[in-house]
């Protein structure tokens, strides 16, 4: 859009534009600490989520910052497991939690974490893990 001549209004650009603004501008000042995103894909079109993520890895690496979203979306946990697998020097781990079907565990809540090994295993046999 840099050769418009005029400014082109954030509202005319979509849903979209206005949540990676708003993604982006919650960056800053969560630096030194974290970010907490809820539903991660609201807004966003699964084609430009992969893109998306990458620039948050990005800028949580530069501003030393811990990202922790949450998801429904299979597109959102493939996108990220794509942009975790490509960024060999940020660590992006994927964590499921649900209730224990074990009955030695009588239902309580358990957390099943996967790192970028099995994320890749994850997004090449769309393995089911939400």
């Amino acid at each position: 859009m840099s050769d418009s001549p005029y400014p082109v209004p954030l509202n005319s650009l979509g849903d979209g534009m206005l949540r990676v603004l708003q993604l982006v501008l919650k960056v800053f000042p969560a630096k030194g600490g974290f970010l907490l995103i809820d539903e991660f894909e609201n807004g966003l079109h699964f084609t430009v989520q992969e893109k998306v993520w990458a620039l948050l890895f990005e800028l949580a690496q530069r501003l030393d910052i811990q990202v922790f979203a949450t998801t429904h979306s299979w597109d959102c946990i493939e996108s990220f497991a794509k942009a975790a697998i490509a960024r060999k020097d940020v660590e992006g781990v994927l964590f499921r939690v649900g209730r224990s079907v074990r009955e030695s565990d009588r239902g309580q809540v358990i957390a099943t974490v996967f790192d970028e090994d099995a994320l890749y295993n994850i997004a090449q046999a769309d393995v089911e893990v939400r």
